[in-house]
């Protein structure tokens, strides 16, 4: 007897050491009668960004059998999440409202778990067969990137999940148990090597402060942009979780971290000229004013350069000086280029300056540099264009149309060189009223120019005015100018305010004593301004009342009075001239109506009237 009774001890307490693992299902599958139930976490995995709220939904999942009650524990890592709210179901699939068990929904963001238990009302016999959602868990995350598990778990009976029948037994498959996972981040993180070389942008904003490292959404792809910042210097290639050297390029946002260098290196010297080619526009004969050229280091290190001018013209070409150096990044040299038109006649000529690398500037082995080639040359294409200039002008003749008194509106006379070789032009007019801006210009063959033409139409009476614009060039061009002045139309003379009277209206026109009479009037306006008419009402002759009301143009107002009179008799009306009448009445005897005493009285003569009668006709028949 001994014996068994420890062995029962022993064997209520390997279960009761099983039901207080944290996380532990109970030991068994329950399939007696057929039951079969889960819970799951839907979704499943769950992705979210730094403090961001979301939600699953825990869901009793139905296999067989049916299920009356439900409870729910489950458990989350407080580094990364925080519970906000629990939303239980208004109704079950049976359409009842679930019986909440006292104190339920509860959470404890501390020690990281969340909490439920309903059944279907009491006395209920409507039993769940079907897979629905118990509740829906309301997560905020944290700022910490890593993995939280969403586990549903049993420690012991007030700390349980079960799907329960009407009977209080846990029928939960613990194999049908789906569980959840959220995943909190993720954060990526820009390097910049050496350090103030340059810059990164992300998704088109300047990252500072490096390494510098940002919250971004899972699975975002973000774009990434490496911007030199010192002059010689050049991006080379990513390295980190980012290879190669394209640039810009772009990382997915697919784990709780990511870590990106963009590598920068100083660079070759290559030449830059400024601008990329001349070309000089002159008229036979005439001397050519020189042109600049800047030559510049494009890259790091040290530029050392020299010029050469080739091509079939390149005789008529000149360059001073024709060579420089010790160029550092950005730093240019300025050098003019000149043309010789002497004894040339009109046509096009051409020639071509070449800059190239005088001496290695870089070291051996510097970034971009290739062994055994040396810094490309830049070639400056250089034109001569002699011609005979030509000058034309539209639209011609410019017509101006005004009211007098004022201004019209601007107008453009396009001035062109529709010849080969340069144009200088100036531009006259003979017309204190007329001014046009700019008065002077050069232009290259087929070049124009806009010339604003302003009229000042003040002190000037209606009329016709006519005026000329002289373009001295090539050859001289004038341009007519008409002016129209429109006299102005005198303003016309306000009609004043015309008010009448008409349509009096008496309602009703018999009354009793003390009721009132609505007395009304309309007022009309036919002038043209706004007016105040003083309505008086008369009542037998006497005034009676008054009201002043403003009419505006074309409009009609109506003035209603309201009277009452307590005597009988008929009354006199008369408002501006229009006249009528109403009546007090009585309509009750001696001036009032038939009640209780009157009505007595009557009956009390007519009896008198009837004892009278039968006694003399009583008397006649004796008589007789």
């Amino acid at each position: 007897m001994k014996s068994k009774i420890i062995s029962v001890v022993l064997c209520l307490g390997v279960v009761l050491a099983l039901m207080l693992v944290p996380g532990a299902p109970p030991p068994k599958v329950a399939l007696a009668n057929g039951n079969d139930w889960g819970f799951e976490i839907q979704p499943n995995v769950t992705k979210v960004g730094f403090n961001e709220a979301f939600t699953v939904n825990a869901t009793v999942t139905y296999y067989s059998g049916h299920s009356a009650a439900w409870a729910m524990y489950l458990l989350f890592d407080p580094t990364y999440l925080e519970v906000t709210a629990i939303d239980t179901p208004s109704t079950l699939p049976s359409g009842e409202a679930p019986d909440a068990a006292p104190g339920m929904p509860a959470w404890n963001n501390t020690t990281g778990w969340a909490q439920h238990g309903y059944s279907i009302p009491p006395g209920s016999t409507n039993y769940i067969n079907v897979t629905f959602v118990y509740c829906t868990v309301h997560f905020r995350s944290k700022s910490a990137s890593g993995t939280s598990y969403l586990n549903f778990t049993t420690t012991d009976p007030s700390h349980a999940t079960q799907v329960q029948d009407e009977f209080g037994t846990d029928y939960l498959n613990w194999t049908r148990v789906v569980n959840g996972t959220v995943m909190v981040g993720t954060a990526l993180t820009v390097n910049v090597t050496p350090a103030g070389k340059g810059t990164v942008k992300a998704n088109g904003v300047t990252l500072t402060g490096y390494p510098n490292t940002t919250a971004r959404s899972w699975d975002a792809l973000v774009s990434l942009e490496a911007v030199n910042s010192t002059p010689g210097w050049g991006f080379v290639s990513w390295t980190g979780d980012l290879g190669g050297s394209t640039n810009p390029t772009s990382i997915t946002m697919n784990a709780t971290a990511k870590n990106v260098t963009a590598n920068f290196a100083e660079l070759p010297p290559a030449i830059n000229v400024t601008p990329p080619s001349l070309t000089f526009n002159a008229s036979v004969g005439e001397n050519v004013a020189n042109k600049t050229l800047q030559i510049c280091n494009g890259g790091g290190y040290t530029l050392n350069w020299t010029a050469n001018i080739t091509g079939p013209n390149a005789t008529l070409f000149s360059m001073s000086p024709m060579s420089g150096g010790n160029l550092a990044a950005t730093q240019c040299n300025s050098t003019q280029v000149a043309v010789n038109t002497t004894g040339l006649t009109e046509g096009t000529y051409h020639a071509n300056i070449t800059i190239s690398e005088a001496a290695p500037g870089a070291p051996e082995g510097a970034e971009g540099a290739v062994e055994g080639v040396g810094i490309t040359p830049v070639t400056v294409p250089v034109t001569l264009n002699l011609g005979v200039p030509e000058i034309s002008a539209s639209p011609t003749p410019l017509t101006f149309t005004t009211n007098e008194g004022e201004n019209p509106p601007a107008q453009t006379l396009e001035v062109c060189n529709t010849g080969t070789g340069t144009l200088d032009w100036s531009l006259t007019d003979d017309a204190a009223w007329l001014s046009a801006t700019p008065t002077s210009g050069s232009l290259g063959a087929d070049d124009c120019e806009d010339v604003t033409v302003s009229v000042d139409a003040s002190g000037l009476a209606a009329g016709d005015y006519s005026a000329t614009i002289t373009i001295t060039g090539s050859p001289t061009k004038t341009v007519p100018v008409n002016l129209h002045i429109v006299s102005a139309m005198p303003e016309l003379p306000v009609a004043p305010a015309k008010l009448s009277a008409s349509g009096l209206s008496i309602s009703p026109q018999q009354v009793e004593p003390g009721q009132q009479v609505t007395i009304s009037i309309n007022v009309a306006n036919r002038g043209g301004e706004t007016g105040s008419y003083n309505a008086v009402l008369y009542i037998n002759g006497v005034a009676e009342d008054s009201q002043s009301v403003s009419v505006a143009p074309g409009m009609t107002k109506n003035v209603i009075f309201m009277v009452s009179k307590s005597d009988a008799g008929v009354y006199d009306v008369s408002i501006a001239g229009q006249s009528g009448q109403f009546e007090v009445v009585h309509t009750g005897w001696f001036g009032g109506g038939l009640g209780t005493g009157g009505i007595v009285a009557i009956v009390v003569i007519v009896i008198v009237l009837i004892l009278a009668l039968f006694f003399v006709l009583r008397g006649t028949r004796r008589a007789v």
